[in-house]
């Protein structure tokens, strides 16, 4: 993954891409007289993302109380003394010229003569400015009409932090990443926080920092194009799976990379990525900066990686790592959405299934059933099989909640059937099915949800909880009320109940006299598929309530059947 990341840096350093997204908002800069060595007023100006490197800006930096030239507007106090921080740091180095530390000397002493103004000042100019989506306000240092990226001092200093920090963990050996011996590797790379240095467990060798590169060497180079690849993947692959964020790492395999260098142009090229964005019409997710239908179209000359991570503060845990998949498997699977939409008249996405995997307990703030979520995601993804007595548990725990609230479960069933569906064409489940079984005047419906009502145990709890629907339907409209629903014990019946419910069913809908020919049908069938089922079922009781609860959500259908026979 990391390589991928890297080659990913590489590529985008190689052709020059633009690797940050626009930014927008505010630099207010402390402007400093140099010839009169005064305060002399707070500068405001657009954000000018060609300006960067006299910014000193670097995406990310300066988070929480870290010393920065360039910093986030959050109080005006706390910001200043960031930067005044960061002065002090570069004014402590040893191999300062002499007229350099005199000019940070008398940076810092303006700064501090003049803090009590300087921060009444940014207050009052930053009062009314007002921040838009997507925009932030920066604090900086000028000296006269000179940016501070403009001096070689800052500069050096700049590389000077970084370089030490890295050479506290560094010696000669070999790179984890290129792989190549030799060369100067560290292991304080910074660039993702999957493990720390400064805790017990992480460090070979007991808490010697400079045996910490051994855990993980990776050399200048390499830490380069990390840096680089990750800074891309953030600001232009960065996306959202209802509710979990991951990163989309495409990698070349064959050939000269135009097919690559294209997409990563349209993707860092603003008007062409929002020209791609009005292109793409399929998603499977709900972000509407999903490019997986783009992706579909290409050959499979370039295979992706699908990082799902999660931040816990300053640490970072990846969730799921999906690793070599190809467009054409992309493909299948906008082939099973379409052909799920197809037979259902609606739109099919990676939603209906989050809806049985997001949280066991709607009280919850949070989603507890991520970790089931994900290795469905990465099923679908790596084709890898699914059980699917594993799916109804998850399918019945959300369809019985609704059936007990409410009794009005019939979203959730047909979200489930969707889903499902998807599952089978894919061929991640399988359905045994009972050969040589007799036509039946509901074969139309048997056929259309595929091999899943592919028994005859399953085709008879399907029929007799399409009739129960019709009881209870005949219910409502003659008392406002279901009382019968009680016999269903809340869709958790046996084996045992189910085969003593379809008398207990017939024998209702004569007391409404409403068991008639069409109904008759419907119990003869069920009856006869029931029979043919034998005494041992070898159904879960979540499986056997799931097909009962889907013919009470197609009754509708099973009625259109029987009475436009009889």
């Amino acid at each position: 993954m990391l390589s991928a990341i890297k080659d990913l840096g590489k590529f985008v350093i190689d052709n020059n891409l633009a690797i940050s997204s626009p930014m927008r908002g505010v630099v207010l800069s402390i402007v400093i007289d140099v010839k009169n060595a005064s305060f002399a007023g707070i500068d405001i100006e657009d954000f000018d993302s060609k300006k960067l490197g006299q910014y000193l800006f670097k995406q990310g930096a300066s988070k929480g109380n870290a010393p920065s030239p360039f910093c986030p507007l959050t109080k005006p106090q706390k910001t200043l003394k960031k930067i005044a921080r960061w002065l002090k740091q570069c004014n402590e180095l040893s191999d300062l010229q002499k007229n350099d530390m005199l000019f940070l000397n008398q940076a810092l002493e303006i700064l501090k003569a003049n803090e009590g103004g300087i921060v009444s000042e940014i207050e009052k100019k930053s009062k009314n400015l007002l921040k838009k989506k997507g925009e932030a306000n920066f604090l900086t240092l000028k000296f006269n009409d000179k940016y501070i990226g403009e001096y070689e001092i800052f500069n050096k200093c700049l590389i000077t932090f970084n370089e030490a920090k890295r050479k506290k963990s560094a010696s000669l050996g070999t790179c984890s990443i290129c792989g190549l011996p030799g060369k100067e590797v560290s292991g304080k790379t910074d660039v993702y926080k999957f493990y720390t240095i400064d805790k017990p467990g992480f460090i070979i060798g007991g808490f010697q920092e400079s045996l910490a590169w051994k855990n993980f060497p990776v050399c200048q180079e390499c830490k380069i194009s990390l840096e680089k690849g990750k800074e891309f993947l953030e600001n232009h692959l960065s996306f959202n799976f209802y509710g979990l964020g991951y990163y989309l790492i495409p990698r070349f395999l064959i050939g000269n990379g135009d097919e690559l260098k294209e997409i990563l142009q349209i993707l860092s090229d603003t008007t062409k990525a929002v020209s791609l964005k009005g292109r793409i019409k399929k998603r499977i997710t709900s972000d509407e900066n999903e490019i997986l239908e783009y992706i579909s179209e290409k050959k499979d000359i370039l295979s992706l990686t699908f990082l799902f991570l999660r931040r816990d503060q300053s640490a970072e845990r990846i969730l799921l790592l999906i690793e070599d998949v190809f467009p054409s498997r992309i493909r299948k699977i906008f082939e099973g959405k379409e052909y799920v939409e197809r037979i259902f008249a609606e739109e099919f996405n990676f939603g209906k299934i989050r809806t049985f995997f997001s949280k066991s307990d709607e009280s919850k703030r949070q989603s507890d059933l991520n970790e089931y979520f994900l290795a469905i995601v990465d099923s679908i993804f790596k084709d890898r099989e699914l059980d699917f007595s594993f799916l109804s548990k998850f399918y019945m725990a959300v369809i019985r909640k609704e059936f007990i609230k409410d009794g009005y479960f019939y979203f959730r069933i047909k979200d489930s059937l969707m889903d499902t569906m998807f599952f089978e064409n894919l061929g991640l489940i399988t359905f045994k099915e009972v050969e040589n079984m007799e036509e039946s005047i509901f074969d139309s419906i048997f056929a259309r949800y595929g091999k899943s009502l592919g028994s005859p145990i399953k085709r008879g709890i399907f029929l007799l909880g399409a009739l129960t629907q019709l009881l209870l339907n005949k219910q409502w409209s003659e008392r406002n009320a279901k009382p019968f629903m009680k016999k269903l014990k809340g869709l958790k019946m046996d084996e045992k109940d189910i085969k003593a419910l379809l008398p207990e069913v017939q024998n209702k809908l004569e007391e409404y006299n409403a068991f008639d020919k069409g109904k008759k049908l419907v119990a003869a069938e069920a009856s006869k598929y029931l029979l043919e089922a034998g005494d041992i079922w070898k159904m879960s009781i979540d499986e056997i309530n799931y097909y009962f609860a889907c013919g009470m959500n197609l009754a509708e259908s099973v009625a259109n059947i029987v009475y436009s026979v009889n």
